[in-house]
Order: C-alpha cells, then structure tokens, then sequence
C-alpha cells in the first residue's frame, strides 16, 4: 500500500499546501506534530512536550501518535496527496527524500535559510548533520531519535567461564559464546547458569549468542570489514560482493557450530532476560525497555569492532517541517524543533530513554557526565556516535530493506536444516546475488 501511495505522490506532490485551519490552544498557535512513540518513551515525549509549552506564550506543539512507522509513513504520504498535511512530523530519510526529490515542488521546507540564525547545527554530530543534509548541501531535517545497536552480556556467565571483561571484537564474541555454549548450562532448581557438572551432563546448555534477523548488525559488520552497501550514488547495491558473503557468514556460522541461534520478534531479548543466552546486540533503546526486568548483573557496551573500519550505522528517524503552513506555523515549528535539540533538552531526552544525544555541548553538561558514568549502558550508544556511519537514503530503500531481510531469513533457515557444512557458502553467495538483483530493479523505479 504504501509503494502505490508513493508513487502517486510523485504525481502530486507539491502540488498541494497545507489547509490545515488556523487553531488556537490557550490563546497559543497551534502547531501539529506527528509521531510514532509508543509507551515509556511515548511518555517521556509528552513530558517534554508539556515543558516546552508551558516555557513560553506563543506556541502550542499538539502532538498525534499514529502508531507504528510504517502507518505514520503512509498518513505522511496521503496527507501530502490530500493538501492537509501536519506541520512537522517524525519520519524516516527515505520518506524524506520522496518528498523532496523534485525540484521547486518539494512538500517539505528546506531548512537553511533558519540555520543562518542557529548555532546549533555545527554543534550537532557529524554523522547526525550528513545525515540531515541532502543533494546540494540542502538540509531537509534536524535529528530526533537516534540509536546505535549495544551488546548486553551476562557478567555471571562470563564469571563461570573464568572472564571478567566482555568481548571487544566479532571474533572474540564468537569464541566466547561457543565456549559459554559448551561448559554453561541452565538449572532449573537454582533457576540460574551454572557450570556442566560432566560430559553426561543433560541440563539445557546456555546459548552463547541469541539474535532476531535484522539488516542492521548484517550492514554494520559489512563496512567494518571494508564493504559497501551501494554504489556512490545509491543506485546500485553491493551485497553480491565477497564481503557481503563473509560478513553474513558470521550468523551462519553461530548457527552452523550450534553456538548461536534466530529468535522471532524479541524473544532473544526474554531469553538474556531469562538468563538463558550469554550475549544479545539489540538497539541502545532496548535497554529502556528491558532494566526493569533484569535480576542479574548485566553489562552494556558498544557493538564488537570489526577487522578494517571502527564504524558502525545510526538508525532512527529525524523531524522535519511541511511546506505550505505558513510564516507563523513555521516559526512555532522551528522554534521547537531547536528545542528539541538544545544541549539541555537532547540529553534529559537520552537520559530518559537511552536514544543517543544529538549535541556535543550535551556531553559537557554536569547531569549528562554523571549518566554517562554511572548508568549501565549510558555510553555504549554515545561513543559511536564518532565512528556513526548511515543506510543508504534513496525513495527505494524501505523496500530494499524488506528484500534484503527476506533473503537474510532464507538463509538462516537453510542453514538451521542443513547438514553439509560444505554447501552452506555458496548457498550464501546465490541468495545474496538473487536478493541484490531483485533490490537493484527497485532502486532503478527511483533512479534521479
């Protein structure tokens, strides 16, 4: 549904302004912000939302949840299309582009002419200020929430295998995990790991390494080992390469060698939860989610480095402001919007929910050093934000995502069926070509 949305509002975009009618809360301006923050951090947003109007007399940020992404990315599209549209609205890059790839009918507001008065985008981390900036140096949006994927451990297991310190790299996480696999097992009467009491000892070993399939961790590990995602201009993919083979070969082999295994949705999460896995790598935000119900000692640090680059990708979406709301609506937007990412207000926003800053002035700030110090996991998302690195942009990417991910499955169920280790390669090779085929036909709909 939403590729046929997408593509007739390549008709139509632009052609359109807001209609939104002019509304009052309070005496204040009403501006309209659309999100898709669910829960806790639902709650925190409404906190802030709720500070920030009450901080001044002339702007009010209404805000309407629209539940998951891909629902809020449709309204997006179709409110674009009816000329009714919010004024500023979370979203991610590739939407982003869709609505602005056509010059002098953009739907949305180039934002460099407010920047002029802002000090604050240099400030901003430069992964975060790429991320923000498009064809022509033209910046389309300012951040809003940002993860970097974190590996939570077990410190209890480790102390069972005799280690204090969790694995910094791919290949040490690898060989721990297959050495927690194969001398931890989980005891039902004590309901915790302990150590396999003989060979002939038939409690449930601990997995070593649990994950759901996700691009993600799969694109991360190919940059590190020297890869590349797509061509310089994003309309070709590179996941035929023989890096993208050896990069994936990690999670086949954690299968393969029995130390690793796929969950669905986020039982890998339940299972470190019930101290039945040593390591899982989940987003930063997990965490959020998860502190609460963790009743052992548990570690929080940056995803393993890999071999070539010390990279890794933010994810999450950024906020931009529609075109056509008018003078006075674009003020109340962007003023905050600039809120949003003062020094102050990016970091209660990661303290309270573990998405990363956006400021480097945040860092300085005495709360902020003080939860980065104190608090498990508070800098294991943040000190990637200098070696941060982003997914490709284009229109086509959601979809190519979906195709990739779909392929990635493929493979893992093979490899959970397969007996002969020798055929799992090329296995690998062959589904990887065929997905990057099917993914490069969709980048050439949207081909500039």
């Amino acid at each position: 549904q939403i590729l046929i949305l997408a593509g007739l509002c390549f008709l139509l975009v632009g052609c359109f302004s807001s209609s939104s009618d002019e509304e009052w809360v309070d005496g204040k301006r009403k501006i309209v912000f659309w999100h898709a923050m669910p829960g806790i951090l639902g709650d925190t947003l409404t906190q802030l939302l709720k500070e920030y109007n009450g901080s001044q007399d002339e702007f009010y940020i209404h805000q309407e949840f629209m539940g998951r992404y891909d629902i809020l990315e449709q309204k997006i599209i179709a409110s674009v299309m009816a000329g009714k549209t919010p004024d500023i609205a979370q979203m991610y890059e590739g939407v982003t582009m869709l609505l602005t790839r056509d010059e002098g009918e953009e739907s949305l507001q180039n934002l460099n002419p407010y920047l002029k008065d802002w000090e604050g985008f240099g400030d901003l981390f430069e992964v975060l200020q790429r991320n923000s900036t498009y064809e022509d140096g033209k910046v389309y949006s300012l951040p809003f929430n940002k993860s970097f994927p974190v590996l939570m451990y077990n410190k209890e297991i480790l102390k069972l295998v005799g280690l204090d310190q969790p694995p910094k790299t791919w290949e040490e996480l690898a060989r721990i995990a297959s050495e927690v696999h194969s001398k931890v097992v989980f005891d039902k009467e004590s309901n915790a790991p302990v150590l396999r009491s003989s060979p002939s000892d038939d409690r449930e070993p601990v997995g070593g390494y649990a994950f759901s399939i996700d691009p993600w961790l799969f694109e991360i590990m190919l940059l590190q080992n020297g890869g590349a995602m797509t061509n310089g201009d994003e309309t070709k993919v590179l996941f035929d390469s023989e890096d993208s083979v050896d990069s994936l070969m990690w999670f086949v082999n954690s299968i393969a060698q029995g130390w690793g295994y796929r969950t669905e949705g986020y039982d890998h999460q339940n299972d470190f939860g019930a101290q039945k896995v040593a390591f899982i790598i989940t987003s930063s935000v997990s965490q959020k989610f998860m502190a609460n119900k963790l009743r052992f000692p548990y570690g929080v640090k940056a995803v393993p480095a890999g071999e070539k680059r010390n990279v890794s990708i933010v994810s999450g979406t950024n906020i931009c402001m529609f075109s056509g709301i008018g003078r006075d609506r674009s003020r109340g937007a962007w003023d905050f919007i600039t809120w949003f990412n003062s020094p102050e207000i990016t970091a209660r926003w990661a303290m309270n929910t573990f998405y990363v800053p956006t400021r480097k002035a945040s860092l300085g700030l005495p709360e902020m050093q003080k939860y980065l110090k104190d608090v498990p996991g508070g800098m294991a998302g943040v000190e990637q934000l200098k070696i941060g690195d982003m997914e490709p942009r284009s229109s086509a990417w959601y979809r190519c995502r979906i195709m990739l991910r779909s392929a990635m499955e493929k493979i893992i169920s093979t490899v959970e069926k397969q007996k002969d280790i020798s055929k799992i390669r090329p296995m690998v090779q062959e589904n990887l070509k065929e997905a990057s085929a099917r993914m490069n036909k969709e980048l050439s709909k949207y081909s500039l």
